[in-house]
């Protein structure tokens, strides 16, 4: 939900509880019935009212709108990935393996100094794209880079996973100059 409707909402809900402040005090008897009577039928007779009226109608389908347009996230964080279906059961792979397979394929890659991957859903044959976020060392071309992590992660997952082609979108996110320290590695 947007800053704006939340805006919205609160006025409404402020205009609301008043509402059922006066409404609790009419029950009550707590306000004298002459004096809402009397307060009723003027707020009736004003033009004004029909306004503050059609604005809470605008806000109430504003919000209804904002119901109905969810967008959904299609960046996948959990679950499985279906890769095959045979005579033999399915295949599925867990969103962390393939996460890790796609970092392990691209921080090889000499100017890459972090990365983070995102797996998302896509419609169509590939069930998958994937999103990395990495950092550049500095005096490295990221057009150079980008080309060689597509290849490395592409490569990574055609061996792996048998899925080529897989739509791979990097963003550099910074440029440093300073190498980080990797965990090392026991093979």
């Amino acid at each position: 939900m947007g800053i704006i409707r939340r805006l919205i909402l609160l006025f409404y809900v402020l205009i609301i509880m008043a509402a059922l402040v006066i409404c609790a005090g009419v029950c009550l008897n707590l306000i004298p019935a002459n004096l809402w009577r009397n307060e009723l039928e003027f707020i009736i007779g004003r033009e004004e009212t029909l306004a503050a009226l059609a604005a809470m109608m605008f806000a109430s389908l504003i919000l209804l709108t904002g119901i109905f347009s969810r967008r959904k996230s299609s960046s996948i964080m959990s679950n499985d990935v279906h890769l095959e279906a045979g005579g033999s059961g399915e295949v599925k792979v867990t969103v962390p393996a393939i996460v890790g397979l796609v970092e392990r394929a691209a921080i090889t890659i000499n100017g890459v100094r972090e990365v983070e991957a995102t797996l998302h859903r896509q419609d169509g044959a590939m069930p998958i794209k994937i999103k990395l976020t990495i950092t550049l060392g500095q005096g490295f071309s990221a057009p150079r880079v980008s080309e060689a992590v597509v290849a490395a992660v592409d490569a990574a997952l055609s061996t792996a996973l048998e899925l080529p082609n897989v739509p791979v979108e990097v963003k550099v996110n910074e440029i440093t100059h300073a190498i980080v320290e990797r965990e090392k590695r026991v093979v």
